[in-house]
């Protein structure tokens, strides 16, 4: 017997052809084998059911070529049909499994032609296929409801993207919060000219944009981009479903980790978080409580905190989108060090203990000893999470390293007053407090406040174009004990326009020669330019 069904030549205004892919993702090709695909996108025109070499030589391209009977175990090889197939340009042959060797495989990967096995009966196979390909848009609905079930059992945001990247190959997904990547692949991020991405806004509560779902399309896809879109749609409310159970559990674990780091402090005899830093006061190191443990935080043994916070913003508790972003990123460079939000950041830590094993261990597992090198392991990971507090204006401080519980506070105040000195540098910086100095005592100097009694007193030189300017130059002056050459070298300007530009900022009210207002313009000065101070600053002229 030999069967032939065609699907009509199609027009410029006809739904556009199933591709490989599509069938390989709904039955009856779904259960196949796929021995060799070397282009999943090829268009599918026909399905041709054939059992002679007679009627192989009467196919046309882009035909799915289902073997039976005689063409798949008969008298003519499978050699055979595979070359007759590669000559027809046919997008893929079909054959039972009894017909299969291994040199078949290596033939089909010569030639490049799609080898698929199957199971069941070639004649309900070629009929299925007929089905799909001479109706696609029924096929592609078909595609979208199984998908929808499979959207539908994901519990986790990275299985809803898992689900998309798998049945949108090769078009990579990837979900967008903010300018990060949430889950998926960053691949569909990436701007190519053989590709169209593919977008749909992801709205939380209240139908305030949340995130978007993007889809990097290849060139050979573009007829299926309304398809993607389709499911890039249909993934929209498992998506929030998944991040509101998310944000359920991760909010519930916050709340619990909070409330344990603070009865830390109470157990080292520091209750107050929001308080300056101070002088160190020494005390006893105290055990560490079971339920630390139970957290899996390290405390005994040597620490060093890290404190992350806002770069340009209020000292006020960040807001909770924010802290799942700072709180995924981190766990993805190191999973082993807490993250908790504390007063208007977070803080972590880094245990170095001096029991700490190397190597292997004695039942053969290895064990990681990146923290016994402490300041290696922390550049590391510093490093690593640098480009992610850079996008999202967030500034690294770097304590010290000191013994048990204690030392772990102590190093926390000290991470957090390097924090606030490197905010100094903009978003991105880290801060170690080894290296702050005298610049410690600037850290906590109310810069909002000041402005706001600069505005008052000094309302000229508020509201002059040139402020800027006027201030970097009154501020280096200072800086540089009052000399003119010192800050023309420093500003890169002529001797002359330094003496120029305090000469207005003394007209302005801002008098650097006064020796009882000297160290109040010197602060006001170094108050209003590290407020004013930007990644993307330009100079008034």
């Amino acid at each position: 017997m030999t069967g032939t069904v065609r699907h009509p030549p199609p027009r410029r205004s006809a739904t556009a052809p199933l591709e490989l892919a599509e069938l390989l993702r709904v039955e009856p090709l779904a259960s196949a084998d796929a021995v060799h695909v070397p282009d999943p996108g090829r268009l599918v025109h026909q399905v041709v059911l054939a059992e002679t070499f007679e009627r192989l030589g009467r196919t046309g391209p882009h035909a799915l070529v289902v073997l039976h009977a005689e063409a798949a175990t008969g008298g003519w090889s499978l050699a055979a049909g595979l070359h007759a197939t590669w000559e027809r340009n046919a997008a893929a042959v079909v054959v039972p499994r009894p017909a299969m060797s291994a040199s078949s495989v290596i033939l089909a990967q010569r030639l490049g032609i799609a080898l698929l096995v199957i199971d069941a009966d070639p004649v309900d196979t070629s009929l299925a296929l007929a089905g799909q390909v001479s109706a696609p848009e029924a096929a592609r609905a078909l595609r979208v409801a199984l998908c929808a079930e499979r959207l539908a059992d994901q519990t986790s945001i990275r299985g809803v993207l898992g689900v998309l990247n798998a049945e949108l190959a090769p078009a990579p997904v990837a979900l967008i919060v903010g300018s990060s990547v949430a889950a998926g692949r960053a691949a569909a991020l990436q701007e190519r000219p053989d590709h169209r991405q593919v977008r749909i806004e992801v709205n939380g509560a209240g139908g305030r944009p949340w995130a978007e779902l993007v889809a990097s399309v290849p060139g050979a896809t573009r007829a299926a981009a309304g398809h993607v879109e389709s499911l890039l749609g249909l993934a929209r409310l498992p998506l929030l479903a998944a991040w509101a159970q998310a944000r359920l559990q991760t909010s519930t674990q916050a709340v619990q980790e909070r409330a344990a780091f603070q009865l830390l402090r109470r157990l080292a005899g520091d209750p107050d978080s929001d308080a300056l830093p101070r002088s160190r006061v020494e005390s006893p190191d105290v055990a560490a409580p079971s339920w630390a443990s139970d957290l899996g935080w390290r405390v005994t043994g040597t620490n060093r905190a890290v404190w992350i916070g806002a770069a340009h913003g209020a000292d006020t508790e960040p807001a909770p989108e924010l802290t799942e972003l700072v709180r995924s990123a981190w766990q993805r460079e190191r999973p082993d060090w807490p993250i908790i939000a504390d007063a208007d950041g977070w803080v972590s830590w880094q245990n170095i203990s001096a029991e700490a094993p190397t190597g292997d261990d004695p039942d053969g597992d290895h064990v990681d000893d990146t923290d016994t090198d402490d300041a290696a392991a922390m550049r590391k990971v510093i490093g690593a999470v640098g480009r992610v507090a850079r996008r999202h204006g967030l500034v690294l401080g770097i304590g010290g390293a000191h013994a048990g519980i204690p030392g772990l506070m102590h190093s926390v105040e000290e991470a957090r007053l390097a924090a606030h000195v490197a905010r100094d540098g903009g978003p991105g910086t880290v801060q170690w407090f080894d290296e702050v100095g005298a610049r410690a005592t600037l850290a906590w100097l109310p810069r909002g406040q000041i402005a706001g009694v600069a505005e008052l007193s000094l309302p000229d030189l508020m509201a002059a174009r040139d402020r800027v300017s006027l201030v970097d130059t009154v501020l280096t002056v200072l800086d540089c004990g009052g000399s003119l050459s010192q800050a023309s070298t420093r500003l890169g300007v002529h001797r002359n326009t330094v003496l120029a530009r305090v000469a207005r900022a003394r007209e302005l009210g801002l008098v650097v020669d006064d020796p009882d207002r000297r160290l109040a313009m010197h602060v006001l000065c170094y108050a209003l330019a590290t407020l004013w101070t930007t990644p993307a600053r330009t100079m008034d002229t």
